[in-house]
């Protein structure tokens, strides 16, 4: 069994391959979302596992941050998520470069159909404002183009991490729960 950093290590190797494949599918597409938008970010109803937010918290522990965003996550009674800037000026992710995979996924990805084929999985503000670059994605998809399927990433993302990766839960929780996982990893690791 590989060790809890080589697991993260993986996960970090994963998100970087849904990065690159969302630019891949962007430069193909002409995706993009609207500027200054983040309502995605504002949904409450956001659910993620505690494995794809395993690197943010071991990055969390390395920069001596773990206890305050854990403290923070305690205080916040929101079920939006908590490194969601909404303030002018203040717009966007406070933990974007080690967000979770739904977060790299939303808006830029697909779900199937029945038959195994790419379905766009549109954020509503695209389909409301972009209705005709909504509808060339579809085309693309249609033609063969290619584009990041999310089950298929929370499939390899289950195959890292088994456990955390199967279970999901409000972003919040699942953010909490990593690092408690880190946590819980260190404080045994002096103990021993």
């Amino acid at each position: 069994m590989l060790s809890l950093y080589h697991r993260i290590q993986k996960i970090e190797s994963l998100q970087k391959t849904a990065d690159k494949d969302i630019r891949l599918c962007k430069s193909h597409t002409g995706l993009i979302c609207l500027k200054h938008c983040a309502k995605c970010c504002s949904y409450d109803d956001i659910t993620a596992s505690p494995a794809e937010f395993l690197p943010f918290a071991w990055h969390a522990w390395r920069v001596g941050l773990l206890d305050k965003w854990f403290d923070e996550l305690d205080r916040h009674d929101s079920r939006i998520c908590l490194f969601a800037h909404f303030n002018e000026g203040e717009w966007g992710c406070r933990i974007y470069p080690s967000r979770g995979m739904i977060c790299r996924l939303f808006g830029f990805a697909a779900t199937t159909d029945k038959n195994g084929q790419p379905l766009f999985a549109a954020c509503r503000v695209l389909k409301q404002n972009c209705p005709e670059l909504v509808q060339n994605v579809g085309n693309y998809l249609a033609r063969g183009g290619k584009m990041p399927i999310i089950a298929n990433y929370y499939r390899k993302l289950c195959a890292i991490e088994p456990a955390l990766g199967n279970e999901m839960m409000p972003i919040n929780q699942s953010i909490k729960k990593a690092l408690e996982v880190i946590y819980f990893h260190f404080a045994y690791s002096e103990c021993a």
